[in-house]
């Protein structure tokens, strides 16, 4: 019998407070176009798209998560405007920043190492983002959906040091385990030094 095969993929998942002001588009598009696709996950920044895993090497990939460290300290994320990709993606969009790509790149070859089978290079160029529709976006849709935002504003900030691990369960996007990427040696090295002066 064939092991049962779930969808995971890891993310910078935005914080409540953010997650509810980018809530209120999506449910708009739910109310107006019926789009429901981009309901089934938190608003987030994905790090390593959705790809399938065998449910017995899920253990793995939570110690492969529970593993990761950057020397990176907390990063800033700024949130500017709405945007789109084509007629079929809507998003907000997040200011390019050479740490967040550095982010990405680290957490995509540490996962890489373990699950190269499942796991491959993002290939496309990084172009992080908030989606608020896509799969079901119609291009008619788009055309009334994007006249709406592309008057509106959304500016916020949050700053964050945690990537997340989200699990496809029941047709929803599950958060199943969340990593703080500061590496412990270099906390107690601050304790120490702060504690020794």
């Amino acid at each position: 019998m064939k092991p049962t095969a779930y969808m995971y993929y890891v993310a910078i998942v935005c914080p409540p407070n953010v997650d509810e002001k980018v809530l209120h588009y999506k449910n708009w598009m739910k109310e107006q176009f019926d789009c429901i696709v981009a309901l089934k996950s938190p608003a987030h920044i994905t790090m390593i798209p959705p790809f399938w895993l065998e449910e017995t090497r899920q253990e793995t990939l939570l110690q492969t998560l529970a593993s990761f460290e950057s020397p990176l300290q907390e990063l800033e994320i700024i949130l500017d405007g709405f945007s789109h990709f084509g007629k079929r993606v809507l998003f907000i969009q997040v200011k390019k920043n050479l740490l967040l790509s550095g982010i990405k790149k680290q957490t995509e070859d540490h996962f890489i190492k373990t699950f190269s089978h499942t796991i491959r290079p993002d290939e496309r160029d990084f172009h992080p983002h908030i989606t608020i529709a896509n799969r079901d976006l119609s291009p008619s849709a788009f055309t009334k959906a994007w006249e709406y935002l592309s008057g509106k504003e959304f500016g916020e900030t949050f700053a964050t040091k945690t990537i997340s691990l989200l699990k496809l369960i029941d047709r929803k996007w599950q958060l199943i385990g969340q990593k703080d990427w500061v590496a412990l040696i270099l906390c107690a090295s601050f304790f120490f030094t702060s504690f020794s002066r």
